[in-house]
């Protein structure tokens, strides 16, 4: 009984950890999301970046476009072995681009490695994997979507 008490805390950890990191991308406090990196994390946006300070650094150059993010999760699935854990969790991000005011919408996933340290679980690597979006016409980006691992990409 104890381990299964021991897993269910685990699990409900994790989910706190990702609520907390889009909660504090949402704020526009990249420092706050890094934090959620173990110190030597991987952030893999566009490129990988390690160590939480690379991190907030490439977090705040993406979050100065935008006058306002909502990131919204789902599907969320947590496998544990022991001290590391690997997760995927769906991700709807709307956003509000600073210059125009104009709204860009975000489908994709999060897929995660995680390990147990002192201070609670963190994310070892963090991967954004983009599905689809929707942006104006002069934003000026073209993204690579790959889509969902093993899914439908048409």
């Amino acid at each position: 009984m104890d381990k299964a008490i021991q897993e269910l805390l685990d699990l409900k950890d994790i989910e706190q950890l990702m609520v907390r990191y889009a909660d504090r991308i949402d704020a526009n406090d990249p420092e706050g999301a890094a934090a959620c990196f173990a110190e030597d994390g991987i952030g893999n946006y566009w490129g990988k970046f390690q160590g939480r300070k690379e991190i907030a650094r490439r977090l705040s150059k993406i979050l100065d476009r935008f006058s306002a993010t909502s990131h919204h999760l789902s599907n969320v699935s947590i496998r544990l072995d022991g001290d590391r854990a690997t997760a995927m969790s769906y991700v709807y991000a709307f956003h509000r681009m600073a210059d125009t005011n104009d709204p860009v919408h975000y489908w994709g996933r999060w897929v995660d490695r995680l390990v147990r340290l002192d201070e609670g679980w963190r994310f070892a690597e963090r991967e954004v994997v983009g599905v689809g979006s929707i942006e104006p016409d002069d934003a000026g980006r073209d993204l690579e979507h790959p889509g969902h691992p093993g899914r439908l990409t048409r």
